[in-house]
């Protein structure tokens, strides 16, 4: 799972900004959809990928604000991040396919 979550932080921006371009221009219902479905998942994936993301007490090296996140804020984010996964695959295909 942190192997996951590690090569997740690098595509994620990808995805959301080709995703979210896909949605201002011209969002289909299934990508909707989808996305909400995707969601649901990126928010089970926050709860439980939590732990693998906050380092021990000794590797802080994070601001005091970042380590204010919490499991629930983590959650949302990555809900968020999920989201735009299935509008990011729709649009490539739409636009190359």
């Amino acid at each position: 799972m942190a192997i996951f979550l590690w090569l997740f932080q690098y595509i994620s921006p990808i995805t959301f900004i080709l995703g979210g371009l896909y949605l201002l221009e011209d969002p289909e219902p299934l990508a909707l959809i989808l996305g909400g479905i995707a969601a649901v998942l990126g928010l089970v994936v926050g709860i439980v990928g939590w732990a693998d993301t906050v380092p021990p007490r000794w590797f802080w090296i994070k601001s005091s604000m970042e380590l204010a996140g919490s499991r629930f804020l983590t959650a949302i984010g990555y809900a968020i991040q999920f989201f735009f996964i299935p509008p990011c695959v729709i649009g490539l295909i739409a636009y190359f396919g």
